[in-house]
């Protein structure tokens, strides 16, 4: 499905969010010019929360098209006559520090000092953005895969309309990038998936977003959304039965040299498998998602992130981490560092570390960095995080 997101947000939302500003004491022209920088900030900012980490997709469809999004469904028609907009703003600012991690302020800053209103204004403005995109996205009643690809396919739009200074305070190193990798992760998803079988994941969604600590933004949002609104529309809407949780396993992990005691980073799983369904393929093929190389630019850091058992870099590590390669051919030192999974066979998790950290170094010299000015450190905690096998697959490459 191919939507031009740029100018449906603006059609919906440009004179609604100018006649905020407006009514803020800002001047039309101004308030022109920020309404035009909010909303590539705000998909941009879902398209980098995507890319942290493949299960947010699940997470972000179900907070769009899950039972509570129903309330989205007027948010823009409200907002156009001017009502419920301090509601929005408060459900905004809920969601925020979770979409948008610490970057949050420094974006509505920057919008403020390139439009010309007051940092007060911005901040309210980017806080009323935030729900009312979501909105106009369940308004076109997509399946996760069709979402997915709506929004990796943004690459042209956000291009023009991030520039350097917004780039910089969404802690966005390239478009192109971010674009790739959720276009990855809805080719993975292959559009099998309904919009009613994947909003049906939401139970597998809670399981797995519990053992990563991903639930919270997800359940805070949920209940900001049926706290601070009470459309009529929704009114007469029945409780949806509740849904059987499926259950959650991750791959085994075998060594690069592929023998027998490498058969490590293993994570089992204790509860019943229920019986195969849309929406548990949906949720398989995130999982399947999380388990392919990426890389991911955030920070000042590219944490190049390993397929189970493989040393094989992204394929677009050039594009994602091309901030770091040029910093490293700029003569600055480039700090290696590898991290292991917590469970299973220790040497061969630490073998295989040491094997991705070299892929990246060798990576890192085919870009034409020196080899002197890359160093291969031992962190000071080499294990990942524990009970996620994903960040004990990951090599982070930072600037010093």
């Amino acid at each position: 499905m191919s939507i031009d997101l740029g100018n449906l947000l603006q059609s919906q939302l440009g004179n609604v969010l100018g006649n905020f500003l407006t009514k803020q004491g800002e001047s039309a022209e101004n308030g022109a010019v920020a309404a035009n920088l909010v909303l590539p900030s705000v998909v941009g900012g879902l398209l980098k929360n995507l890319n942290s980490r493949p299960e947010n997709a699940r997470n972000l469809f179900d907070l769009i098209n899950g039972q509570a999004g129903q309330s989205l469904s007027g948010a823009v028609a409200q907002a156009s006559e001017g009502t419920n907009w301090q509601s929005l703003i408060s459900l905004g600012k809920t969601l925020l520090p979770n979409l948008f991690g610490g970057n949050a302020a420094d974006v509505a800053d920057e919008i403020a000092n390139q439009s010309g209103i007051s940092k007060a204004a911005s901040g309210s403005l980017l806080a009323l953005a935030l729900p009312l995109v979501l909105s106009v996205l369940r308004g076109e009643n997509l399946n996760m895969g069709q979402l997915l690809r709506v929004l990796g396919g943004q690459q042209e739009w956000l291009g023009g309309a991030l520039n350097t200074g917004l780039l910089s305070a969404l802690g966005i190193g390239s478009v192109s990038g971010l674009s790739s990798n959720v276009a990855a992760l809805a080719a993975n998803l292959g559009g099998t998936a309904s919009a009613a079988a994947a909003a049906g994941s939401a139970a597998v969604a809670g399981a797995a977003a519990k053992k990563s600590g991903l639930g919270k933004w997800l359940a805070l949002g949920l209940a900001a959304l049926l706290a601070l609104f009470a459309f009529k529309s929704c009114s007469g809407d029945k409780a949806a039965a509740p849904q059987q949780p499926a259950a959650a396993s991750a791959p085994a992990e075998a060594s690069a040299v592929d023998t027998p005691a490498a058969a490590s980073e293993v994570q089992a799983s204790n509860e019943p498998v229920p019986e195969p369904s849309a929406a548990a393929e949906s949720s398989q093929a995130v999982a399947d998602a999380a388990d392919m190389a990426r890389v991911v630019y955030e920070n000042g850091v590219a944490t190049f992130y390993f397929a189970t058992a493989k040393a094989d870099v992204a394929a677009d590590a050039d594009v994602v981490a091309a901030e770091v390669v040029q910093a490293g051919k700029d003569g600055k030192k480039l700090v290696v560092s590898g991290f292991a999974d917590s469970t299973g066979n220790a040497a061969a998790n630490e073998e295989l570390s040491k094997n991705r950290a070299m892929a990246v170094k060798a990576f890192l010299e085919a870009q034409g960095v020196n080899a002197d000015n890359i160093e291969l450190r031992k962190p000071e905690n080499t294990t990942g995080a524990v009970g996620n096998d994903v960040e004990g697959r990951r090599v982070e490459v930072r600037v010093e």
